[in-house]
């Protein structure tokens, strides 16, 4: 990794990061005005099929009550099939952190890239596994075994970037998605627990916030993975010195 575009990663492998959270939000709330249409349509396409898949799966198990470990198995191939997709927000958060244009069919570009990220999805997908039968090993209340959960969840999300972005392999880019979370586990754990609070008011509102919600959680992401990894290609006016910018709305076009 001694090549140019490497270079903040490898800096926030070695020395650490920080991040400063009201501003992740400043320009996240900023960089949605405009993007909010394609961002919004693009997570309801992956949304739905998530749904029509998994509404096909359950019929394809006659007992459901009695055949879980067949409803997980599916859902986890289900996962592998539709990782493109699902990297395909993480990536449209990023490109919209660095000025890039992003459109709702983006959600199609990386299907050729289907190979790792399934591979990337299997492996992540039994660490969860793994999580949760030592979770019921434990005996741990249901609240207290998701603290869990949502911390491999935060510590596994710059994978598909990683993938997409700097050409890891799904080990790689596990390892080392685990890595800058360890360097920073705190701060990141913060601004997760913050975006599940924002939903879940979100949901209380009859779905009616998720217009917001949804877009900023997604350019959020991209922001922070632009503060941590870096982005080859990344435009002059995107910040380099390590912390979010809150950057005129009137700036941006999508």
């Amino acid at each position: 990794m001694n090549e140019p575009r490497f270079a903040r990663l490898q800096q926030s492998l070695q020395h650490g990061f920080s991040l400063d959270l009201k501003a992740i939000f400043q320009e996240a709330w900023t960089r949605i005005h405009g993007a909010k249409l394609p961002l919004i349509m693009a997570a309801l396409g992956v949304a739905g099929c998530w749904l029509a898949l998994s509404q096909v799966s359950a019929q394809l198990v006659p007992n459901p009550d009695e055949a879980s470990w067949q409803l997980s198995l599916l859902s986890l191939l289900i996962s592998m099939g539709l990782a493109p997709m699902t990297a395909a927000l993480d990536m449209m958060g990023i490109f919209r952190a660095v000025d890039r244009p992003i459109r709702s069919n983006q959600i199609f570009n990386y299907f050729s890239f289907l190979l790792p990220l399934a591979v990337a999805s299997l492996l992540m997908g039994l660490l969860s596994a793994g999580l949760m039968a030592v979770i019921q090993v434990l005996g741990l209340p249901t609240v207290l075994s998701m603290l869990p959960m949502l911390l491999l969840s935060v510590a596994l999300m710059f994978t598909f970037p990683l993938i997409l972005e700097k050409g890891f392999t799904p080990l790689q880019a596990i390892m080392t998605s685990l890595k800058l979370f360890a360097r920073q586990w705190l701060q990141l754990l913060a601004i997760q627990v913050c975006f599940v609070l924002l939903f879940m008011v979100a949901i209380l509102s009859l779905g009616i916030a998720l217009i917001w919600v949804a877009p900023l959680f997604m350019v959020a992401k991209g922001i922070i993975y632009r503060e941590v990894c870096g982005v080859e290609g990344e435009q002059p006016n995107s910040n380099t010195d390590g912390s979010a910018l809150n950057i005129n709305k009137d700036h941006f076009q999508a």
